[in-house]
């Protein structure tokens, strides 16, 4: 199966294997953007289908906020930190990912994105919980 990601610009990049899904996120995640950061949204999903899994990062603050989109939870690694700014869509403005959920390493969310993109399962290499707990 091939799998996507999509980014501010509602541009879907394919990604033929795992391999390709670490460089084209590097690629995007090291970006900087309008707004003159590199925080932004992305998410992946099998192509032609709808998206499970959204990474909302900031590399420069070393944080993201990993979301199951089947049922909105969050991925947990760190303690809740400072919240990340992120450009979510070039025609909207930007938006704070509370600290509470920008809770893992911007390492964690590569390796996330890299485990689903193989599996096309939500990535077991870190603990799931509800928003807020």
């Amino acid at each position: 199966m091939t799998y996507v990601m999509i980014d501010h610009l509602a541009h879907p990049r394919s990604l033929a294997d795992p391999a390709q899904a670490g460089e084209s996120f590097d690629e995007a995640v090291h970006a900087v953007l309008p707004h003159g950061g590199s925080g932004q949204s992305l998410w992946f999903g099998p192509e032609g289908a709808d998206e499970d899994l959204r990474v909302d990062i900031d590399v420069e603050a070393g944080r993201a906020a990993l979301t199951w989109l089947a049922d909105d939870s969050v991925g947990v690694e760190l303690a809740p930190g400072p919240p990340i700014t992120v450009m979510w869509s070039v025609d909207e403005p930007l938006v704070t990912v509370p600290g509470e959920l920008a809770r893992v390493s911007a390492e964690t969310a590569r390796r996330a994105v890299i485990e689903y993109v193989t599996t096309g399962e939500r990535p077991t290499g870190v603990r799931w919980a509800a928003p807020g707990a």
